[in-house]
């Protein structure tokens, strides 16, 4: 009779000691879950990895390289894409100075046809919704974003800017990729201060 008293009063305090065992062995997995996933960079979002290829060309004056990084990191890597930094530096210096960034959706290999001059001063770059040019032999650069600084369009895609033609005397016109639909789509943007500033 006793011992079936201490019997039934000792079960609760088993049962409270199995569900401390086992939420001990949850929080042990969770732990360890999130070293895991902190050491993949699942944790810290993506990110700019290794180069996986580059470009580089040049006039007499400067040189302009763009290098492809891997994105590394995020959620599920098969869905990672690209960046694309685009630098230049003076002729026979390895003084490189970044231009711009661009990350793309897909790691596509690099637009080697949108890095242009227009003569030993001027040259520019194009990519997605991002331009930039220099009329200084690459010292300096002005970027424009066509996010910021293209007025009343919902923008942007990935080709937005289909083409960019430039001039000597700093007047230029740029194509876009117009989307079908989408309020204040124009084909094309001018400029007569070498892309500082576009306008229909």
């Amino acid at each position: 009779m006793l011992g079936s008293a201490v019997a039934r009063s000792t079960q609760p305090l088993c049962v409270f000691f199995l569900t401390m065992k086992r939420c001990l062995a949850i929080a042990i997995a969770l732990v360890a879950v999130v070293i895991f996933a902190a050491n993949c960079g699942v944790l810290s979002g993506p990110r700019m990895g290794d180069v996986t290829e580059s470009f580089e060309t040049s006039n007499h004056t400067f040189k302009l390289r763009v290098e492809r990084h891997a994105e590394v990191g995020g959620f599920m890597a098969v869905l990672n894409g690209a960046y694309y930094v685009f630098r230049a530096a003076s002729v026979g210096s390895d003084n490189w100075h970044d231009i711009m960034t661009f990350r793309h959706d897909d790691p596509n290999p690099i637009p080697r046809d949108q890095v242009r001059f227009v003569n030993e001063r001027v040259g520019f770059v194009f990519m997605g919704w991002l331009y930039a040019a220099s009329t200084d032999g690459g010292a300096t650069w002005t970027v424009w974003n066509a996010k910021r600084d293209l007025p009343n369009r919902q923008c942007c895609s990935y080709q937005t800017i289909a083409n960019v033609e430039l001039n000597a005397d700093g007047s230029g016109t740029m194509t876009l990729s117009p989307i079908e639909e989408r309020p204040g789509e124009v084909p094309q943007l001018h400029t007569n201060d070498f892309g500082r500033h576009w306008s229909v």
